[in-house]
């Protein structure tokens, strides 16, 4: 029987549940600020399904002009438009090259890394937050571990479940990445969304 009020497993600065890209950009940052950043999830990798989007050539972006960009994110894009202005599609591409990947712009104005691949920026990505730069704290990844909630309501320790068996985590700072709307499937049977209002397990 598993013991909910055992004592935490890890003490960390921040806890990221979820691998995806959202997850890793939330890893990225933090750790960038020099956090010590632990990041979890269920599957045995990370960024599976941004390897999936590979398949179709992995449009990271567009090329069109931010005014008309934003116009894309349709009755969200007043809250949209300041989050573009400072992360916008030329960011993502200096990102992309940032991590030694090379874009082009395609006839519909889509952007692409120019072998059309997923792997290879996902790989350079993984290797930057596991040897950050100066000032930065590598990221620790922690694979097959189900998140099962908080031992203790919402402010206790996290749960997971992993091959060793229990683990409990002490986070100074959560963040939950669980996926959006393709997501929602998922979040809806994750143990540890049982409980939490709506809106926190978008």
């Amino acid at each position: 029987m598993n013991d909910l009020n055992a004592k935490p497993s890890l003490n960390v600065d921040v806890a990221i549940v979820g691998g995806g890209p959202a997850g890793l950009m939330a890893a990225e940052v933090l750790s960038r600020a020099g956090l010590a950043v632990h990041l979890f999830d269920a599957m045995p990798s990370v960024g599976r399904k941004f390897l999936l989007a590979g398949k179709g050539g992995l449009n990271l972006t567009h090329a069109e002009p931010l005014d008309d960009f934003v116009t894309r994110y349709g009755a969200a894009q007043d809250r949209v438009q300041p989050l573009l202005q400072h992360w916008g599609p030329q960011a993502v591409r200096d990102w992309a090259t940032g991590l030694g990947i090379s874009t082009f712009v395609g006839t519909s104005h889509r952007v692409f890394p120019t072998d059309m691949k997923a792997a290879p920026l996902l790989r350079a990505w993984l290797h930057r937050l596991r040897h950050p730069g100066e000032g930065g704290a590598p990221v620790v990844f922690h694979m097959r571990h189900r998140w099962q909630g908080w031992s203790n309501g919402n402010g206790g320790p996290l749960v997971f479940h992993a091959p060793s068996g229990q683990v409990q985590v002490q986070a100074r700072a959560t963040v939950l990445a669980l996926g959006g709307p393709a997501g929602r499937a998922w979040v809806r049977m994750a143990p540890g969304c049982r409980g939490l209002k709506r809106p926190a397990c978008r």
